[in-house]
């Protein structure tokens, strides 16, 4: 009697390599948004469901066995990449189009170099691992290298006082302030309390506790005359609108760039929200770009 061994393992690892791999090269050719753990978890459905196929082939035979297939391709694909419409036909059909042809290149280098399945699932497996290593590496060193670009050293000078620090250029800020129509940094309180004097810090305070400005004790105040607090409206994600402090810095000098800006609005953040980071403030690309006070 003719016994058939099957490796359920090796069936399952060498489908969800060239499942993944197929999800990954979709989504790059047709230009999607990739979220890794749905496509590993889109992988891992095909290979499951494929596995059960392969143990029990009678669900493979005649129009039920063709459904079955489709069925689970479609499914492959929905898991990382699914949308209404016409779109969705168009990415599966992309997906089904590199699958044969990544078949096909697998089958010829099986036979080419005379591999066995475990053999082959073995360099599958290094492949790919190489493969996800090399993408993470260019990544982290892209993003690293994207944030170097971006980070600035500024010098802060307020009140006869001084103080270095690292901000970075955050295109995503487009704060500015009605008033005086120029952008505003964002920096970390503990950067703007070494510059400040003990009428300054007690408005700051006094804002952290009530949540608002009384604009009928600052009229009479001189320090409100050279510094103007007032607040400024911002809106980001997880916070649909919100209100920040704002006050008129005397001067911040972009060092290496030759800007210096007079009069600048800044809006004080917690310094929890730069924990751990290269930087403590955002700046303004406007502030780069257009140089205001500086011309």
């Amino acid at each position: 009697m003719l016994r058939i061994t099957v490796y359920v393992d090796i069936i399952f690892l060498i489908n969800w390599i060239a499942n993944f791999f197929v999800l990954y090269v979709t989504g790059k050719v047709a230009g999607r948004r990739i979220i890794l753990w749905k496509v590993v978890t889109g992988a891992a459905f095909g290979a499951v469901l494929l596995v059960i196929l392969v143990l029990w082939p009678s669900m493979l035979m005649g129009i039920k066995g063709v459904l079955a297939c489709v069925g689970i391709s479609m499914g492959t694909v929905a898991i990382p990449y699914w949308e209404k419409g016409k779109s969705f036909v168009r990415t599966w059909f992309l997906s089904t189009t590199i699958m044969v042809l990544t078949g096909s290149l697998m089958n010829y280098m099986r036979y080419l170099f005379q591999l066995s399945v475990k053999q082959m699932s073995q360099w599958l497996f290094w492949f790919t691992l190489s493969g996800i290593g090399i993408v993470i590496l260019t990544y982290f060193i892209k993003n690293t290298w994207k944030q170097t670009e971006n980070l600035y050293l500024i010098q802060i000078v307020h009140g006869g006082k001084t103080t270095v620090e690292r901000v970075y250029m955050d295109t995503g800020n487009m704060l500015t302030t009605p008033i005086f129509q120029k952008p505003v940094m964002v920096l970390s309180e503990a950067v703007v309390h070494k510059c400040l004097n003990k009428e300054e810090k007690i408005i700051i305070e006094q804002y952290r506790q009530n949540k608002r400005l009384d604009y009928s004790s600052l009229i009479t105040c001189q320090i409100q005359r050279k510094d103007y607090f007032h607040e400024i409206r911002y809106s980001s994600v997880g916070n649909q609108e919100g209100r920040l402090l704002c006050f008129l810095m005397d001067e911040v000098h972009i060092l290496g760039c030759n800007i210096v800006l007079c009069k600048q609005p800044v809006a004080l953040v917690p310094e929890h929200l730069f924990h751990g980071k290269e930087y403590q403030g955002l700046l303004h690309r406007e502030c780069i770009e257009q140089r205001f006070g500086g011309q």
